[in-house]
């Protein structure tokens, strides 16, 4: 059984993420830029009348995306106090 371009793609991916001789940051920064450019691809697919539906087929996966984004957002902004909001009650 031959593995699909897709599973190579992964494989090449994941190696290339993994690599020892990049720091952590290099890691990381390559995987976003990677998920980046995949988000960017799913926004054409949904842009596109042509294949929308498939894209909305995939609500799911779509909310999952939201959700997770969200919280990596909600830790990075629990790390730095803003500015607080202080009513005048007086």
């Amino acid at each position: 059984m031959s593995m699909s371009d897709y599973e190579l793609n992964l494989q090449g991916i994941h190696a290339v993420m993994s690599d020892p001789l990049l720091s952590q940051e290099e890691q990381l920064e390559r995987r976003l830029d990677w998920i980046v450019r995949e988000l960017d691809e799913v926004c054409a697919m949904a842009a596109n009348p042509e294949t929308v539906e498939v894209v909305d087929k995939q609500r799911v996966g779509v909310g999952q995306i939201v959700s997770r984004s969200q919280l990596i957002a909600s830790f990075l902004l629990a790390r730095k106090p803003g500015p607080k909001v202080v009513a005048n009650n007086g």
